[in-house]
């Protein structure tokens, strides 16, 4: 018997049982549901009011924390890859949120984090015009800030 049909019926066979186990109540997997969607922050139409959506509370300077992985310029803001990294490896980083400034909804993108997971994301964003793009980093001891400005030639979003 081949190698790859024989690991084919024993993935099989594992995900056969677990469905069994699932319907049975033995097993639960976790879901993610609409109320963990934080649709006023996305929906916010300024930066501030995006910002008190998202924290709701003070926020302090994370320039020491927080480390930009972005192009000084993107010749297309359509496709203007960010990264964002929290070099402070002791405390727990539980969200990271992306925002720009110019955009007509300024939260552009919201990550929420395990415990264990490293603090670290990269995505892209569409971006209207050059502006600076805002990081806003969740730890157990506040919230921290950090700002990077991107210089975009081409407008992403409709400018």
């Amino acid at each position: 018997m081949n190698s790859s049909r024989r690991s084919f019926i024993h993935r099989s066979a594992i995900l056969g049982a677990l469905g069994a186990l699932h319907a049975a109540g033995f097993v639960n997997f976790p879901q993610a549901s609409a109320r963990d969607w934080n649709s006023e922050a996305f929906e916010a139409d300024s930066l501030d009011e995006a910002i008190n959506r998202l924290t709701g509370e003070s926020v302090r300077d994370g320039a020491g924390i927080i480390r930009f992985v972005a192009p000084p310029i993107a010749e297309n803001g359509a496709v203007v890859p960010v990264g964002v990294r929290v070099e402070d490896g002791e405390e727990i980083v539980s969200s990271i949120a992306i925002l720009c400034e110019k955009n007509p909804r300024p939260l552009a993108a919201f990550y929420q984090l395990h415990p264990d997971a490293v603090p670290f994301i990269r995505t892209r964003i569409k971006m209207r015009e050059t502006a600076p793009v805002l990081a806003l980093v969740r730890t157990e001891s506040g919230i921290y800030r950090a700002e990077h400005i991107v210089k975009v030639t081409k407008g992403g979003c409709g400018g």
